[in-house]
C-alpha cells in the first residue's frame, strides 16, 4: 500500500473552492504531509485554509504577492518532507482520495518517475481539452528529489507543466499518464467571467509557449536552482 506521500497545492483565490480539494487529501490514507501555498491570494483563500491548518495539520505558507503557479509550487516542494510528491490544483472538482493513490502509486512501485492525472468522465470541456493535450495537467506525482535537482521555475507561471514536461524529455524521466476518472476543474469562465478570463488565458497561453520554446534553448544548464527565499 502507498504511503508516505507529501502533496503540494498552490492557491490563487480559491476561497470558494479548495475545501472540496483538501477534504479528499486529508482523507487519502497514504497521504502523510499536506502544504498549501497561497500565492498572494486577494480573497479569504488563506482564511479558509487555516482553519485547516488548525483543526487538520495542513501547513500553510503565504507569498506577500502573486509570484506565479509555478513558483508557488516550487516554494511548495520546498517545505515537502516526504519522497513522493503529489501536486493538485486547488479548483478540482470531483477529486476523491482513491485519485491522489492512483498518481502516487507508480512511483511508489519504482515504475515512473513522474505521473500525469488524465480527466475522464467529468466535464466534457476539460475531458475535451485533455484529449486534445493530456500532458498539460497540473495533477502530477513525482519523486521529490528530481524535483529539488531542476532549476528555479522563476518567470514560468503557468508554463509550469511545459517546464515539467520538457525536462523530463531531457533527463529520460519514465511518464505514466493515469486517468482520473470523474474529475474536472471550474474554468476560468466560470471563476473570472469572460472577459478577465479571456485576458488570464491569453496569459497562461502565452507563459506555456514562453517556456516551451526558449526556456530550455536560452538556460539548458542542468543545475540543481536556487532555494527560494520562502522555503526552510
Amino acid at each position: 500500500m502507498v504511503d508516505g506521500v507529501g502533496v503540494v497545492i498552490p492557491a490563487y483565490n480559491e476561497a470558494e473552492r479548495i475545501e472540496a480539494v483538501l477534504n479528499a487529501v486529508l482523507n487519502a490514507s497514504c497521504v502523510s504531509q499536506v502544504v498549501v501555498v497561497d500565492d498572494g491570494s486577494e480573497d479569504g483563500t488563506y482564511d479558509v485554509v487555516s482553519k485547516y491548518a488548525e483543526s487538520d495539520g495542513v501547513e500553510l505558507t503565504r507569498l506577500p504577492s502573486n509570484r506565479g503557479k509555478a513558483m508557488a509550487v516550487w516554494v511548495g516542494v520546498h517545505h515537502i518532507r516526504q519522497s513522493i510528491v503529489v501536486m493538485l490544483d486547488a479548483d478540482l472538482i470531483g477529486l476523491l482520495p482513491s485519485h491522489i493513490e492512483l498518481l502516487a502509486e507508480p512511483i511508489w512501485l519504482g515504475e515512473a518517475d513522474m505521473t500525469i492525472g488524465v480527466f475522464r468522465k467529468g466535464r466534457w470541456v476539460t475531458d475535451w481539452s485533455h484529449r486534445l493535450a493530456p500532458s498539460i495537467s497540473g495533477q502530477r506525482g513525482m519523486r521529490r528529489e528530481l524535483l529539488l535537482k531542476l532549476p528555479s521555475p522563476d518567470g514560468v507561471g503557468y508554463g509550469l507543466e511545459a517546464f515539467l514536461n520538457r525536462w523530463a524529455n531531457r533527463c529520460g524521466w519514465r511518464v505514466k499518464h493515469i486517468i482520473l476518472e470523474g474529475v474536472s476543474h471550474f474554468t476560468k469562465e466560470e471563476k473570472l467571467g469572460f472577459a478577465k478570463a479571456l485576458i488570464a488565458r491569453s496569459q497562461m497561453y502565452w507563459e506555456i509557449g514562453k517556456t516551451f520554446w526558449y526556456r530550455f534553448t536560452t538556460d539548458g544548464n542542468e543545475k540543481r536552482g536556487d532555494r527560494p527565499s520562502d522555503a526552510p
